[in-house]
């Protein structure tokens, strides 16, 4: 892509792919402390579910670089619906494959929805770049996803200990912004009214359920213990 783009990116786009590499990795190893059974019993494997869980880590930078590298034709469209797409499809995949084979661990339960969190932003930005989402329903979705994370290093410095895994509304929402974004992406590719389309079916869907996902989120830390 760097190559397509033109010579002056490639250096660019290497340093930040190894840098952001190197941060999941070491999130990835320095998260071995958690590979445990939700109800204690130690793992001593990752697992293919967490392996996949990462792997849509490792691909968050690549495909932000989908979004938002000026690209001939239609390429970066086609590219993000490819390659962005299937990467994404993996957040059902790894939680399937968890329930049905394990193992489950506390560290997949903590990775996957921090996971989300940081690739939803990155499709929320490239789909804005690309035409796709109009730009309030982008920051919508950042806000969504990137609020719960930046807000979390404070809850802990409270004292408070809530478990950091998925809300009911949470899981909903993604769910709904998973097909939002599907449907906007033909939308965009056949030149529809992505604008109009965005508030017909982001509104309702998306709107109440952050807002449930936020409230429930809320409530899970004032009921969650102080730590000792």
């Amino acid at each position: 892509m760097a190559l397509v783009h033109g010579h002056g990116t490639i250096t660019l786009a290497v340093v930040a792919t190894a840098v952001w590499w190197l941060l999941v990795t070491i999130g990835v190893i320095g998260g071995a402390a958690l590979l445990r059974t939700p109800d204690g019993n130690p793992v001593d494997r990752y697992g293919v579910p967490n392996g996949l869980t990462a792997l849509r880590g490792y691909a968050c930078v690549p495909v932000l670089f989908i979004g938002t590298l000026t690209l001939p034709g239609r390429l970066g469209l086609a590219l993000w619906g490819s390659i962005g797409g299937s990467v994404g499809l993996l957040d059902a995949v790894d939680g399937f494959i968890a329930r049905r084979y394990g193992p489950v661990t506390v560290l997949g339960k903590a990775m996957d929805p921090f996971g989300d969190a940081i690739y939803f932003v990155v499709g929320a930005i490239g789909s804005w770049a690309l035409g796709i989402l109009p730009l309030w329903l982008a920051v919508l979705i950042v806000v969504r996803y990137s609020g719960p994370v930046l807000l979390t290093p404070i809850v802990l410095l409270t004292g408070r200990r809530p478990e950091l895994v998925y809300t009911v509304w949470g899981r909903r929402n993604t769910l709904f912004t998973g097909i939002v974004i599907f449907a906007l992406y033909w939308v965009r590719l056949f030149s529809g009214p992505v604008d109009i389309v965005a508030l017909i079916i982001a509104i309702p869907t998306l709107v109440p359920t952050a807002l449930l996902h936020f409230v429930a989120l809320f409530e899970r830390v004032a009921a969650s213990p102080r730590a000792r």
